[in-house]
């Protein structure tokens, strides 16, 4: 990377300028192995450089799956950016270019998961002072509903995630993040929700006994329910 924070942000701007419209231009960024600086780049000390960089990796990751195992190593990278204490605008883009790294396939989600970008998303989501940043990390979330490995993960009881956004969106005035919202809950009515463990032999065995004597049998739960 050029020693002057200036070039090296101009360098980055052109990068996501490459791959804005269309993935013509990841091939050469893989065949000129600059996804390592790009990536390097988006925990840079100059503010600016950061800006371009997190923009230019979730470009990298819009069109198509094809960059995937090269920006593994982004996402981790893109999750302190959405601490960035420097502005609202670059949470919102480390809050999108996640939502990219999702978008076209479940390769980074054990990556995504344990790196704990959910969590973070939601405290976003929930708490930020960027109505932009609040607003694309509620579609990020989506994104990542829509993998099972994601939905099994964020619908755990103790995150409270539905809970929680249906809350917020309650609240809101604003028509983007109940929209936003919308869509996740339709995102959740199309999958199958993530299945409860198996009761052991005993526990079937007392639930049977309960059922002898007269206990009434409950009805199904849905996504929504988790919580309880």
């Amino acid at each position: 990377t050029h020693r002057n924070a200036s070039v090296r942000a101009k360098a980055c701007n052109l990068v996501g300028n490459l791959c804005r419209n269309s993935p013509y231009f990841y091939p050469e960024l893989k065949n000129h192995n600059l996804i390592p600086a790009l990536i390097q780049c988006c925990a840079d000390s100059d503010s600016s450089v950061r800006t371009f960089a997190v923009v230019a990796t979730g470009n990298a990751g819009f069109h198509s799956s094809y960059l995937y195992p090269d920006l593994e190593a982004a996402v981790s990278v893109l999750e302190e950016r959405l601490h960035d204490a420097v502005s609202g605008k670059m949470r919102a883009n480390a809050a999108g270019a996640l939502g990219n790294l999702v978008r076209n396939g479940g390769q980074l989600m054990r990556t995504v998961v344990h790196m704990r970008v959910i969590d973070s998303l939601l405290q976003v989501a929930l708490n930020d002072k960027s109505l932009e940043a609040r607003r694309i990390s509620l579609f990020s979330l989506g994104n990542i509903l829509k993998n099972e490995l994601g939905r099994r993960a964020a619908l755990k009881p103790e995150l409270r995630l539905v809970t929680l956004l249906q809350a917020m969106a309650h609240s809101t005035t604003d028509n983007r993040i109940a929209r936003n919202f919308k869509r996740i809950q339709r995102i959740l009515g199309e999958q199958p929700a993530p299945q409860p463990p198996q009761p052991s032999q005993q526990q079937q065995q007392q639930q049977q006994q309960q059922q002898t004597q007269g206990g009434g049998g409950g009805g199904g739960s849905s996504a929504f329910d988790v919580d309880r």
